[in-house]
């Protein structure tokens, strides 16, 4: 009888349990993000329609495609969106302003435009943003646009670090004074920018920029122009290339004058197969802009803003924009010592594209 009234005491609790578990409030349902977005993960299939398009100048630039290409992708990779490229194939300013306009009339999910080009490139923006299209410029800025945000290199600050670079290669080699050239496109601002901090730099040093031509972001002007300079300049000793273009230029022109390693040499970035031209003591520093950095983070932002990630304050961005007026990305700066380093990733990085 014992046993039987203790069995009836433990099914008793048994049943009180769950009748007060079935009468126990549901754990609150998540909160919707401020602003009222959806509730949804990175790469959810509810935003995998959204288009986010990258546009530039001649937009198959090599440099492009081995540098940029692979950060657009990867980010469409990661968050599960489009990412399209777009732009004329050539160097046709007035094609590239023509494709901000019709690409902002579609309505994409955000844009990036490249703003290196030209100034000019700030009405198209302007336009986009009145359409209410995100959009934020890369590589070069438009800083009297209303773009939502610049990221990308310092421009002013390259030509600083090249400018360091040929001071001290300078007193390495013993000369207490110098004679440079500088080679880039003329009328973009950030080269602009970039010479300007090369001028500043070199102030009060001994080293003079003797001559500044235009090589019309094309290699083989670039070889034509650098020729020139060498045969008005029999005692220079140092050359500065800003672009992508000018590299190759100066190199094919100072193999064909036999001035081969004589100059100290510093350039920005012209492809995997530039580099080993450091190895062969052809070139002294390569500059390195972090496209892979500057365009994914900026397609980050857009993508922010798009789903409306976040608002601080809980004010609307349209008329309190919260990102960051500029972000540098920075430099990776390649010499002798790392060279074979980039050479080697770089070209593993290539085959897992292929």
């Amino acid at each position: 009888m014992k046993s039987k009234r203790v069995w009836q005491i433990v099914s008793l609790l048994i049943v009180v349990l769950f009748s007060f578990g079935a009468c126990a409030p549901k754990p609150a349902e998540p909160a919707a993000p401020a602003g009222g977005a959806s509730v949804g993960k990175i790469g959810s299939p509810e935003r995998a329609t959204q288009e986010y398009v990258w546009i530039s100048n001649y937009s198959n630039l090599p440099l492009f495609v081995e540098r940029v290409y692979p950060a657009l992708d990867a980010f469409a990779r990661d968050f599960g969106v489009v990412v399209r490229k777009a732009g004329p194939t050539t160097d046709d300013l007035a094609a590239y302003i023509a494709t901000v306009e019709t690409e902002c009339a579609r309505k994409p999910a955000g844009i990036i435009v490249v703003g290196g080009w030209d100034q000019s490139l700030q009405e198209p923006v302007n336009k986009c943003i009145d359409m209410k299209v995100p959009t934020v410029v890369t590589d070069g800025d438009l800083p009297n646009s209303r773009r939502l945000s610049y990221v990308g290199t310092n421009w002013y600050n390259l030509g600083v670090t090249m400018a360091k670079f040929q001071i001290d290669a300078h007193k390495e080699k013993g000369l207490a004074t110098g004679k440079v050239a500088v080679l880039s496109p003329i009328q973009m601002q950030n080269m602009q920018e970039a010479r300007q901090g090369i001028k500043d730099t070199l102030a009060g040093t001994g080293i003079e920029v003797v001559a500044e031509e235009d090589n019309e972001s094309n290699a083989s002007i670039a070889a034509q122009k650098m020729a020139a300079i060498l045969a008005a300049n029999k005692d220079l000793t140092g050359v500065f290339g800003l672009d992508s273009e000018s590299p190759p230029g100066i190199v094919a022109a100072l193999d064909e004058a036999g001035k081969t390693g004589q100059l100290i040499v510093t350039v920005n970035e012209a492809g995997l197969d530039f580099f080993n031209n450091i190895k062969e003591g052809k070139v002294n520093l390569i500059t390195i802009e972090k496209y892979d950095v500057m365009e994914y983070m900026a397609l980050t932002m857009l993508y922010m803003w798009h789903n409306d990630a976040i608002r601080p304050a809980g004010l609307d961005p349209w008329t309190s924009n919260w990102m960051p007026n500029k972000i540098d990305s920075g430099l990776l700066l390649v010499n002798k010592d790392n060279v074979d380093e980039v050479i080697k990733y770089y070209t593993e990085a290539a085959k897992k594209s292929q």
